[in-house]
């Protein structure tokens, strides 16, 4: 049964993402919904004012959907990386001959409203994003990341203060509209 339900999430899946390219509008209803179908903590009002976006290239970890939170107006750029697990433990133990198989971690990972995961960032088990945050691409997150933060790196630093960051642009006006 549980192979079942896996193939037909992977055709469900391939089919939301073929819906991307036709109809981008639909796409970004549509999606939040699978995500939460197959357990994905994602509010109903998630696409709220047309802000929320989620990559169909993002990878969710399939240890635990439900250990994966995400806020509404979030958006989450591609080949994000989401992990719930951590088998590392397994191969410490290992070394120092513990007589423990298959230690790991398992941990949740949440994202606050109104946040900005850039291209390939890897979210750490145990990540915490607060509102209104923005994560660097490429960056490694792991612990709590406090609201109105930006952080870059790895292991992501907060670098700077969101709010901050956009009143220097807009009285920059260096932006598109």
């Amino acid at each position: 049964m549980m192979r079942i339900r896996k193939i037909v999430q992977i055709i469900q899946r391939f089919l939301i993402k073929k819906l991307r390219v036709l109809w981008q509008d639909k796409y970004k209803e549509i999606y939040p919904v699978y995500l939460r179908k197959i357990g994905v903590n994602i509010p109903n009002d998630y696409y709220e004012n047309n802000m929320g976006y989620i990559d169909p290239s993002v990878h969710f970890d399939g240890s635990d959907y439900s250990l994966i939170s995400i806020g509404k107006n979030t958006t989450i750029s591609r080949d994000v990386l989401i992990l719930t697990h951590d088998f590392s433990l397994a191969k410490g133990f290992q070394l120092i001959k513990a007589p423990i198989k298959n230690a790991h971690f398992l941990k949740p990972v949440i994202i606050g409203e109104n946040c900005f995961i850039g291209a390939r960032a890897v979210l750490l088990p145990g990540a915490t994003i607060g509102n209104n945050c923005i994560v660097g691409a490429g960056s490694v997150v792991r612990g709590e990341v406090p609201s109105g933060s930006i952080v870059t790196g790895n292991p992501a630093k907060v670098v700077r203060e969101t709010e901050e960051w956009a009143n220097y642009h807009l009285n920059k006006q260096d932006y598109i509209q």
